[in-house]
This record gives C-alpha cells, sequence and structure tokens, in this order.
C-alpha cells in the first residue's frame, strides 16, 4: 500500500512517510482540539497530488465547510466543479432548506445505499475519503447488530479499493454504556488512531499516535498549532 502525505510534513516524519492507503483511521477528541482540520488538510494535500477526493459532511451545511476551507487557503470549489471533490451529507435532506446540487444526500442508516455510494466512490477513483465530524453518541443509537456489518464493509471497502478513509468522532463528556460499546467497536476495528486533546496547563494542542499499523511511532503527546494555513507540529 502506498503511503500519502497528510500535507503535515513534521508528523509525516514520524509516521513512515504519511497514512497508508486502504487505511480505516479514526480522529479521536473533544471539540475544538483540531480533528476536522487534519482531516481537511488530508484532504486538500490530495487534491495539490492530482487525486480525487470525498468528505461526509454528516449533519452540517456544506457551505460552511467551503467556507472553512477557504480560511486556510484552501479553494474546494475548482475541484468540486471538475469533480475532483466529491461532496457527500450521511443524513437527509432537511426541509424547507434547498438543496445543495453539488451534495449527494443519504440516510445513514439505509445500508445498501451506503454501500452503493462507496462503490460510487470508487469508480470515480476517490483516494482520501473524510466522514464527520460526529459524536462518538451517535453510532450508540444504531444496534450493534447493524454497525457490525456496516464497519466491516467500510474496512473491506477502504483495503480492496486503496482508500484511505478517516472518521472524525467527537469525545462525549458522559458515556453510558451503549456509547461505550459503539466507540470500543469503531476503536477496535480501526488500523490507525490518533488522539487529541488540549492541554490546559500548557495551553496548547497536542496529538498522539495511539497506533499506525506498519510504522514505528512516538507515543507521547505531540504539540502542534494551527496556524493561517492548516496544522503545523511545534
Amino acid at each position: 500500500m502506498a503511503k500519502l502525505r497528510t500535507g503535515i510534513e513534521e508528523l509525516d516524519k514520524l509516521i513512515g512517510g504519511g497514512i497508508e492507503s486502504g487505511s480505516r483511521n479514526i480522529l479521536y477528541g473533544i471539540p475544538g482540539t483540531g480533528k476536522t482540520v487534519f482531516a481537511m488538510q488530508f484532504l486538500w494535500q490530495g487534491l495539490k497530488e492530482g487525486e480525487t477526493v470525498a468528505f461526509d459532511v454528516m449533519d452540517k451545511p456544506f457551505p460552511r465547510l467551503r467556507t472553512y476551507f477557504k480560511s486556510f487557503g484552501w479553494d474546494i470549489e475548482p475541484y468540486e466543479k471538475s469533480g475532483k471533490f466529491i461532496a457527500i451529507q450521511a443524513f437527509p435532506h432537511f426541509e424547507p432548506y434547498p438543496k445543495d446540487p453539488r451534495v449527494l444526500y443519504f440516510g445513514l442508516d439505509d445500508f445498501q445505499e451506503m454501500k452503493r455510494i462507496d462503490r460510487m466512490l470508487s469508480e470515480k477513483e476517490v483516494t482520501r475519503f473524510a466522514a464527520g465530524d460526529f459524536s462518538e453518541q451517535l453510532f450508540s443509537l444504531y444496534d450493534l447488530k447493524y454497525m457490525d456489518p456496516v464497519e466491516d464493509w467500510t474496512i473491506n471497502w477502504c483495503h480492496f479499493d486503496n482508500i484511505a478513509n478517516i472518521d472524525i468522532m467527537t469525545a462525549a463528556t458522559q458515556k453510558d454504556v451503549a456509547t461505550q460499546r459503539a466507540t470500543d467497536l469503531d476503536l477496535n476495528k480501526a488500523h490507525n488512531i490518533l488522539y487529541f486533546r488540549f492541554n490546559e496547563q500548557e495551553c496548547r494542542r497536542e496529538m498522539r499516535i495511539a497506533k499506525m499499523e506498519g510504522s514505528y511511532h512516538p507515543l507521547e503527546w505531540v504539540p502542534f498549532r494551527i496556524t493561517g494555513s492548516g496544522i503545523e507540529i511545534q
């Protein structure tokens, strides 16, 4: 499997060149710790390298994400028009607000439709896919008998179609048993896991590479900052 550069040069050095294609990745942490910026930067790096990428914004209005990208100098609209950036929303369209003509809508609970869209992304030769952010409590709303095959499908889809999949998971402040079980399922099946936190004592954001299959990496928390051009390791 090829290594895909994240766009964060110092991080790529720590993990042997980048994130492996065909891998299932989870970015986990509380809100405001840099998870979404990481995913956006990863997709932007792919666009710069001529790849086709996709983003599932879940329940967020996609125009806000376009603006968020632009705030870092990353203008994705030309890539949308050329078909290099594909936008998905894994929630039904919210009436009475207008549909975004560039967004593919589907229901998260429709497994067959999910598989159809995944295969469509493969046919369009997508190499990088990000989804979220979503609260870890979201998946606790679904029966594990439903989520288990969804996770298995995602892992196989990524592997056989050489797609690096990143899920942006927001940590819940309180967890019941159902939430913990759903999170355990997600984390246990991931190939790679990065934790994000805000170090109150040092007043800085930090990430930790908890798991990165096939690479030697540090286990300590790595400080970083979010600049006008994205994430930079300090």
